[in-house]
């Protein structure tokens, strides 16, 4: 009997010393992150605290950025439109195939850009016929555009010839008052402030 109740308090020991052990390791992993299976902690690592830069590293930013400035400022600026009478690669672009432009004038006018461009249908307004594309017997056309495209004041007219003259080309301008002349010798004379288009005989 004493031999067995010395192996009981034996084993009653060994039970409180693993009890004590299973509850020091139970506590050790409740200070851990409990994450489920399927919870953002088993893939991403808690997220640290914001950076911040150093002085010098902010120097070195605006350093560069002053660089960059200095580059830009150093480009070359892009050449200001024609004033005057002008014509070439620009002249009619944005038609499309509309009409086809001999020439065009540029000017500021009330502190606003001027464009006048003069030219040829390519198509019967009438709708007599679809194509008509011959710049000796086409209607004559003249499009003014004030402001600049994109810009809430920008506007634009276009004044056609009362007969098919032919293609319009600017021959002088004096002022806001522009000469024309058609294929066929017509002259016009074209006030840009009134936007009136007025015949001034043939040739």
């Amino acid at each position: 009997m004493a031999s067995q109740a010395s192996c009981l308090r034996d084993v009653g020991t060994s039970l409180l010393i693993l009890g004590l052990s299973l509850a020091s390791v139970s506590f050790a992993k409740a200070d851990e992150p409990v994450s489920t299976p399927n919870s953002p902690a088993r893939f991403f690592a808690p997220a640290g605290p914001l950076l911040s830069l150093s002085p010098e590293e902010l120097e070195i930013i605006k350093k560069r950025q002053r660089e960059r400035e200095a580059q830009d400022a150093l480009r070359p600026k892009p050449p200001p439109p024609p004033t005057g009478i002008f014509s070439g690669d620009i002249v009619g672009e944005q038609f499309k195939s509309y009409y086809r432009m001999e020439n065009a004038w540029h000017e500021i006018v009330n502190s606003e850009d001027v464009y006048v461009y003069a030219g040829v249908m390519t198509f019967d307004p009438t709708g007599h016929s679809t194509v008509i594309n011959d710049p000796l017997i086409g209607p004559g056309v003249v499009i003014i555009q004030k402001g600049r495209p994109g810009e809430p004041n920008f506007r634009g007219k276009r004044l056609d010839t009362p007969t098919a003259v032919g293609s319009l080309r600017i021959i002088a301008a004096k002022g806001n008052i522009l000469t024309l002349q058609s294929k066929q010798g017509n002259k016009f004379s074209l006030n840009v402030q009134t936007e009136e288009l007025t015949p001034l005989g043939s040739r």
